[in-house]
């Protein structure tokens, strides 16, 4: 079947591997029919790594194959994963990892397949192979926000995907008017725009009433940590939308605040993707306008080139195989 791969540093080719086969009673195959690119598969990307990896966190396909102990999907399910998988000895990994290849590949084995996988419907399909993953840590990094602080203000600083995920949480549960964003991207910017009182560049001059509390929207915003610290209040908070961007942000030189509590959100679980599907069907979840690119596989070259620039009008690119 054809994979992609990542021969040298920012650069991709499909190669031939052979298609997965079942190796648990509790794994499933599933036939990809659309792929999208997240921000841990642009670090692979960016990677001088020569580990062999399938790249591709988040998918959705086709059952094609089930263990005799998987009983929450059946052969012909239109289904997506979550991005986070916990192992049968313990061990935590990611698709589109050294441990657990992923879904930027025609084919795809999913171990513990009842509580990775997730029914979707066709026509949401392109929105739904989110749930697991981006659409995931930006609804839950949204309700830790709300839970450390109901009543406080909030900033949203790096409004890609994940972070456009929690802007528009935010404003769904009635606090968009306590909202503001800051994006460097212009066309992310403009589209945060819909959803906060206020949208800024960290270049322009920031607010000076600080914030209860700041969701961070991507590791690669921790570059701009002095923004943050800039802009969140003496005893805030910082939420950190990807789980482990703490550990990745304190380098040598940052010194946090005494009275700042640092947290991150976890990676969404089978239940969280099951709740998001569930308000995308019912439409009180409407995650359309992150969707800015579908491109085939075979043009994977380009699509890693622009979703990782990102170039103008970029926010989420899905691969079909």
């Amino acid at each position: 079947m054809q994979a992609l791969s990542f021969p040298s540093y920012g650069r991709v080719e499909i190669i031939e591997i052979p298609r997965p086969a079942l190796r648990e009673p509790s794994d499933a195959i599933v036939l990809v029919t659309t792929a999208a690119i997240g921000p841990w598969d642009i670090q692979r990307f960016f990677s001088a790594s020569q580990d062999n990896v399938v790249p591709g966190g988040e998918f959705a396909g086709l059952v094609v194959e089930t263990g005799a102990d998987v009983t929450a999907v059946v052969l012909d399910d239109l289904v997506t994963n979550t991005v986070h998988h916990v192992s049968s000895n313990g061990l935590n990994q990611l698709f589109g990892s050294t441990a657990l290849p992923g879904g930027h590949a025609e084919y795809v084995r999913v171990p513990n397949a009842d509580t990775t996988l997730t029914k979707i419907a066709a026509s949401g399909e392109e929105r739904a192979v989110l749930a697991g993953g981006t659409a995931g840590l930006g609804v839950n990094v949204a309700a830790i926000a709300l839970e450390v602080s109901p009543n406080g203000s909030f900033a949203v600083v790096g409004c890609d995907p994940i972070g456009m995920v929690a802007l528009i949480t935010l404003k769904n549960n009635g606090v968009g008017n306590r909202v503001i964003a800051i994006e460097d991207h212009l066309a992310r910017r403009t589209l945060a725009s819909g959803f906060a009182t206020q949208t800024l560049s960290s270049k322009d001059t920031l607010p000076l009433k600080q914030v209860d509390v700041v969701i961070v929207g991507s590791i690669q915003e921790a570059l701009e940590f002095e923004t943050v610290l800039s802009l969140v209040k003496p005893g805030g908070h910082i939420v950190f939308s990807e789980p482990y961007a703490p550990a990745r942000t304190l380098l040598p030189g940052i010194t946090l605040p005494a009275d700042i509590t640092m947290s991150s959100t976890s990676w969404p679980t089978n239940l969280d993707a099951k709740k998001i599907v569930t308000a995308m069907q019912s439409k009180r979840l409407d995650l359309t306008p992150l969707v800015s690119h579908v491109i085939p596989l075979d043009e994977a070259q380009e699509a890693y080139e622009a979703a990782a620039g990102p170039s103008s009008g970029v926010q989420k690119v899905l691969l079909k195989p």
